[in-house]
């Protein structure tokens, strides 16, 4: 079925088209000019979090790895078959970042931002590959820029998504810039952006996720609160969120925020959590002085990563 779906897009694609030789020049520059980018030489460069863990393969079930290879694979004809398409770049680059190739996802962008450099996709995806990546300041500057891009558009144009348990992957492109601007903001200490941006997210959301969105902004809100010293603001924040949530991805944020409320035990989280829980358990102990414990877990779930887990990575550079 995989084969069948990618020769009917390649002949889609491929039927009555030729590439002359003067659109591929202009394709081949623009790589050379993406390979040789301090941003993507610094993205292949990085083999290592910043505390120190080794970069590994990232891990999959196999029905989950066989699906996204055959999504990559599916991009790549895309791709061939339309290499100066925007979208092409966008496909392609998102799927080698789904995989965990955040360096070359980063190429990927780089090539098509020289040969779309107003396109807020691709700023707005690069961007959020390279804060996974370490990339902090260049991730949140791409971010920035595609705010400004899209702040022109009288529309908040959809995003595609990747289904998930729901097969529901609900995304505009605005209130993913506002929401990724505001998350990345936690990485270097800009708090006020966290709580302003997480405003503007839910402020442009236009979906039917509203309590998915509920407990992932507050969340972020929250952490932001208390980093700022304002204990009192972030407790009424989180005991203002209510029981039954109608929760269709955001199970772990879910859980978080019902850690917080002291609705579930600290020992039930990390006992199911992953990565977020664990990093929640850490945050809530270094709010109450245990910088001990709390170290030791932000190490624990950035270990447990292939490559980290970059807020748990930005806590350990801060307490540094």
């Amino acid at each position: 079925m995989q084969r069948l779906i990618i020769s009917v897009i390649f002949l889609s694609f491929t039927c009555g088209t030729t590439w002359s030789a003067a659109q591929d020049a202009p394709q081949s520059e623009a790589h050379d000019k993406a390979i040789s980018d301090p941003i993507v030489i610094d993205a292949y460069a990085k083999v290592s979090t910043p505390s120190g863990s080794a970069y590994r393969e990232k891990e999959f079930e196999t029905a989950t790895k066989r699906w996204f290879e055959g999504d990559l694979e599916v991009a790549n004809v895309v791709f061939n078959a339309s290499p100066l398409e925007e979208s092409s770049f966008s496909w392609k680059g998102r799927r080698e970042g789904f995989l965990g190739n955040y360096a070359k996802a980063i190429e990927i962008f780089t090539e098509g931002l020289v040969h779309f450099p107003e396109s807020y996709a691709l700023h707005r995806y690069r961007g959020y590959f390279l804060v996974q990546n370490y990339q902090f300041e260049h991730g949140i500057a791409d971010l920035r820029r595609a705010e400004g891009l899209i702040s022109l558009l009288d529309v908040s144009p959809s995003q595609p998504g990747i289904p998930g348990k729901s097969n529901f992957s609900p995304s505009t492109f605005k209130r993913n810039i506002y929401y990724y601007l505001a998350q990345s903001s936690m990485a270097t200490g800009d708090y006020n952006t966290v709580l302003e941006y997480m405003d503007k997210a839910v402020e442009a959301n236009e979906l039917r996720d509203e309590d998915d969105f509920l407990v992932s902004t507050s969340y972020y809100k929250y952490m932001a609160l208390r980093k700022l010293g304002r204990a009192e603001e972030a407790e009424a924040l989180i005991k203002d969120i209510p029981d039954g949530l109608d929760i269709i991805e955001n199970f772990d944020y879910h859980d978080a925020i019902k850690f917080i409320q002291g609705r579930i035990t600290r020992a039930q989280v990390l006992d199911r959590a992953g990565s977020l829980g664990k990093y929640t358990v850490a945050m809530m102990d270094h709010f109450e002085g245990e910088n001990d414990s709390a170290k030791e877990l932000w190490t624990e779930v950035s270990a447990d990563n292939h490559k980290g887990y970059w807020l748990a990575e930005a806590e350990l550079l801060s307490s540094n």
